[in-house]
């Protein structure tokens, strides 16, 4: 089965993510990956929503989301990530959460626990979300060995910086 885009414009979208941070509120998370950038402004294709957490959030998402359970949430290592990772389908939008998310850069070295703990709060069509900033967003592609999306981030984070109309904290 192929993953479809997301429209960023749809409803479905946006009640997704509105669902997510009712849930959460309280908890220590963050949108990220394209979805994360998209909110920020960037013009990215999106498959799904990635959610970087601490640990607590991660695990208590098998509760908070339980209806929507794909994958539970548990401690997984896998040949360049650990994480307390899980997946849901909410309304039929794959979401995968990553609990204390570390990532095996190219020398063999895990990085720094990725928790949402840097989280920016912007708005998207009026409504304000959590997302990881674009300069962690960097650093993460960056770590994963993923050049054309990291490239692709630089160029439209610079591109939207330039612009009058930024509505998040882009630093690259």
């Amino acid at each position: 089965m192929s993953k479809s885009a997301l429209d960023k414009d749809s409803d479905n979208f946006l009640n997704v993510l509105k669902l997510i941070s009712d849930r959460m509120n309280g908890l220590m998370y963050a949108f990220r990956g394209t979805a994360g950038l998209v909110i920020q402004g960037l013009e990215m294709k999106m498959e799904d929503i990635d959610i970087v957490c601490s640990k607590d959030t991660a695990v208590a998402s098998n509760t908070l989301f339980k209806d929507f359970l794909k994958e539970k949430v548990e401690y997984k290592i896998s040949d360049k990530f650990k994480s307390y990772f899980g997946k849901f389908n909410i309304k039929g939008v794959l979401v995968e959460i990553y609990g204390d998310w570390q990532i095996l850069d190219a020398k063999g070295v895990w990085s720094k626990i990725f928790d949402g703990s840097d989280r920016i709060k912007v708005k998207f069509r009026g409504e304000d979300f959590y997302v990881v900033p674009a300069d962690t967003e960097l650093l993460m592609f960056a770590l994963m060995g993923r050049w054309s999306a990291f490239h692709k981030i630089k160029k439209q984070a610079s591109s939207f910086l330039a612009g009058e109309n930024s509505r998040s904290k882009i630093k690259i």
